[in-house]
């Protein structure tokens, strides 16, 4: 082997000395590009892990009830890590207008599932309410998870009269306005001297005028100042009240035009400096209404575009802005036509996201726009973990890069862009696999039936990949659900949890070119920087610190009022439930367990002994106080706003209710007036329908229900089954009596093969089952029975798979 020496001169040596510093610095370039992502990744995770919650969904059977009518519902823990933590359900119905709670119930948690059936009381005055849904866990506090419905109450009973508001001298300029109360009394032969009223004007937690006054000859004149009045502001409630039953009517009073609240989402975040940009903007009348409107977009007071806005208030439109210049919007059919609304700032120097489809599937085409040449880091994220990050060099033009995104879960993605350090440049949110949806295909053998007659209805899991899941099925009157109240578990996991309240729409992720078309709007406007990327970069390992709390019921005995010196035994009467010691001060703590019971019972605790009467028990509902922390910052999802509601308005078409009640009025404190003579509850609430059964869900408010009597022979509802009833005691002051936390209870549809009511069944829900086991490579199959209601009726599905949530619904007509 011959070995050359060659001699290295200075130039040779500050080549390769060069030549190895750039290797260096290239490793270490490397190597601080790995750290960065790294870093970001744990970041991202920490950020996710302080986060993280399981969210809850309900699926209610409809979303316009009566008083007396039963509500069924199926709970639903989604994203949920350890379902043990999970025992109780507390379902609150609270009045939108004056966030009182009208009742509250409690449900048995069980493998992230709750079944419920609650009623809703006869003092529920009509109008708009919302479910407020929390369960037994707090974190730091508060309800970890919370889910609300909004729903309207109706009326189901024909009035003895109509009342309406009628404007006298009404006028935003005016310095009074007056208002006419009109009552009509229909069929009195002798009209009341006056009724008594109550009135609010504007927010009733916070009103700028209230009152009682009472009518003369079924009228009165509302006299209220002008200046007292906003766009928000405005509305005249009036509550009356007539042979113990509670109506309550409004109207919109005129204001004063104000200026629409318009705003910008410029796509990415930030106009920038002669780059060409997407923007969103948005319309609202000054009281918070979407307006569809056109407009002239002026730049240095040149007219250069017209832009519009659909019936959401949303639109989108191009510009290429250059610093230095003004540009802003007027409106051209709202009040305040000359009123100028600035577009946001422009920055000098700066770099864009720009896509133009936020909803994809399995490719994502991103066009970035920077006029400065460095080098950009794209990464994936959904909050709480990092799918990618792609390394862009910028050369001071556009440039565009297609992404591949098969392993990006379905849903809601960002994408953010940043410089070599990390910070923020640009933001934007997109829908990866739009188009994997799993539905469910729900149909009947036909499309119309006659009253009573068997409705077959077939059910498959619509998936590509073999799966499995459970579903709850409704099937109501299709006029008793709102399209603005209207919550789907499919849109409600992958939109409204993440994006809020969404414009009321029949569907949100159907694949229809107007659906997809209102979806981008709806991200490119209310998902626009909808997260803080500073909120990443500053998360700490101490932030996913957390501090979790079980509601607990605790409680305390006295005797003759003063407290215990030693512990005494709590037992249930009327239960077989294990002895509670106390403490030796009394204080105790009973357990949701210890709770549970079927739907309507109690439980009865008592000191154990013959000296119980001595003593008294206390016992603090921990859900109460939670669910106030909620309520309080309730913003209605309602979006049903009428210029006047009436009594009329309030009221159940004919044959809408669920059970035909001409002429009969129902009582606030529900006396048996409400039944026929002699009828109704007993003592203890119990009933015996027309079919002999006990405590019938079915006729749950039928006027020809009778009060149970002690030593009777009934048969058990929902069975064939027969049972003594025993006599129903008066409690005594010493018994504490408790509501259940409520297990599953059946819903039992009217088999018309087997039994045939000679009375009509008015039922708008026909049908309701929890917990359906359905698959991807079979069908399943449900049948029941119309009722006597001859209108179109709807299936309407909720559920969860072993990999997605699922939802389908399909109608039809009982005709006679």
């Amino acid at each position: 082997m011959t070995i050359i020496n060659k001699k290295v001169n200075h130039t040779d040596y500050q080549w390769l000395l060069t030549a190895l510093m750039l290797v260096l610095f290239t490793l270490s370039a490397n190597s601080q590009k790995l750290k960065q992502i790294d870093s970001l990744d744990k970041k991202i995770n920490l950020y996710g892990i302080n986060n993280q919650s399981p969210l809850l969904y309900i699926h209610f059977d409809k979303t316009i009830y009566t008083t007396n009518e039963n509500v069924w519902f199926t709970g639903y823990l989604l994203n949920c890590i350890n379902y043990n933590y999970y025992k109780t359900l507390s379902v609150s119905l609270v009045k939108d207008e004056d966030h009182k709670v009208v009742k509250t119930d409690k449900f048995v948690i069980k493998n992230g599932l709750a079944f419920g059936n609650t009623i809703i009381p006869d003092t529920a005055v009509a109008g708009n309410y919302t479910f407020i849904a929390i369960t037994n866990r707090l974190l730091n506090g508060k309800p970890e998870v919370v889910f609300s419905q909004p729903v309207t109450i109706k009326a189901d009973v024909q009035q003895d009269y109509t009342a309406s508001l009628n404007p006298l001298d009404t006028g935003a300029a005016a310095i009074q306005q007056k208002v006419m109360l009109n009552i009509n009394f229909d069929g009195e032969k002798v009209q009341p001297v006056s009724v008594p009223v109550s009135y609010y004007v504007g927010n009733s937690l916070h009103p700028v005028l209230a009152g009682i006054v009472k009518t003369t000859a079924g009228q009165y004149v509302f006299t209220i100042p002008s200046k007292l009045l906003s766009p928000a502001n405005n509305h005249l409630h009036v509550l009356l009240t007539y042979k113990g039953e509670n109506r309550d009517i409004e109207l919109a009073l005129p204001v004063m035009p104000q200026p629409a609240i318009v705003r910008f989402f410029p796509e990415g975040g930030n106009l920038v400096n002669n780059l060409n940009s997407t923007i969103g903007w948005e319309v609202k009348t000054a009281a918070g209404t979407p307006a569809g409107v056109t407009a002239f977009l002026y730049k240095d007071k040149q007219l250069i575009d017209t832009l519009y806005t659909n019936s959401y208030g949303m639109g989108k439109f191009t510009l290429k802005p250059k610093t230095g210049s003004n540009y802003y919007v007027k409106l051209y059919n709202l009040n305040h036509k000359d009123t100028s609304y600035l577009l946001p700032r422009i920055l000098e120097q700066g770099a864009c996201i720009s896509l133009a489809k936020a909803l994809v599937n399995d490719t994502l085409t991103v066009e970035l726009k920077d006029e400065k040449k460095e080098k950009l880091f794209l990464t994936g994220h959904n909050y709480r973990q990092l799918f990618f990050t792609v390394p862009v060099t910028m050369t001071g033009i556009g440039k565009k890069v297609k992404l591949i995104i098969k392993n990006v879960p379905r849903g809601l993605m960002q994408l953010t862009l940043t410089d070599s350090l990390g910070r923020p440049l640009s933001e934007r949110i997109f829908f990866a696999h739009f188009d994997q949806r799993t539905l469910l295909e729900v149909s009947t053998e036909k499309k119309e039936y006659k009253p009573r007659q068997k409705v077959n209805v077939n059910i498959k899991l619509n998936s590509t990949l073999p799966d499995s899941g459970y579903i709850s099925i409704a099937c109501v009157q299709a006029n008793r659900i709102q399209i603005n109240e209207k919550n789907d578990i499919e849109s409600f996991f992958y939109l409204k949890n993440a994006l809020g309240i969404l414009p009321a729409r029949e569907s949100y992720l159907a694949n229809n070119e107007a659906d997809r078309q209102f979806l981008e709007n709806v991200l490119l406007i209310k998902g626009w920087r909808r997260y803080t990327w500073t909120d990443i970069l500053n998360t700490k390992p101490t932030d996913t610190l957390k501090y979790y709390q079980d509601l607990a019921f605790k409680g305390n005995v006295t005797r003759f009022s003063s407290a215990l010196k030693k512990s005494v035994d709590l037992v249930g009467t009327d239960r077989s439930i294990l002895p509670i010691t106390t403490k030796p001060n009394g204080e105790f703590i009973l357990k949701d367990d210890d709770l549970a019971m079927e739907f309507g019972q109690k439980i009865t605790l008592v000191v154990k002994g013959a000296n119980a009467p001595d003593y008294r028990i206390m016992l603090n509902d921990p859900y109460i106080k939670a669910s106030e922390s909620v309520i309080a910052q309730l913003i209605p999802e309602n979006y049903a706003v009428q210029a006047q509601r009436t009594t009329s308005y309030i009221n159940l078409a004919a044959n809408d209710h669920a059970i035909n009640l001409k002429g009969v009025q129902i009582r606030a404190n529900k006396d048996n007036s409400f039944y026929a003579a002699g009828g109704g509850p007993n003592a203890c609430g119990d009933f015996v329908c027309v079919n002999n059964i006990l405590n019938c869900r079915n006729h749950i408010d039928d006027p020809r229900n009778r009060p149970a009597i002690k030593g009777q022979v009934y048969y058990i509802n929902g069975t064939t089954q027969t049972t003594y009833y025993t006599k129903c005691a008066a409690p005594d002051e010493y018994k504490l009596i408790l509501n259940g936390i409520y297990t599953q209870q059946e819903f039992y549809p009217i088999d018309y093969s087997k039994e045939s009511p000679s009375q009509p069944e008015y039922q708008s829900t026909i049908f309701w089952k929890h917990f359906v086991k359905v698959f991807s490579l079979k069908d399943t199959n449900v049948s029941f029975y119309t009722g006597d209601i001859t209108r179109e009726f709807k299936i309407i599905i909720q559920g969860i798979t072993s990999n997605d949530v699922t939802t389908g619904e399909t109608t039809f007509k009982v005709t006679d």
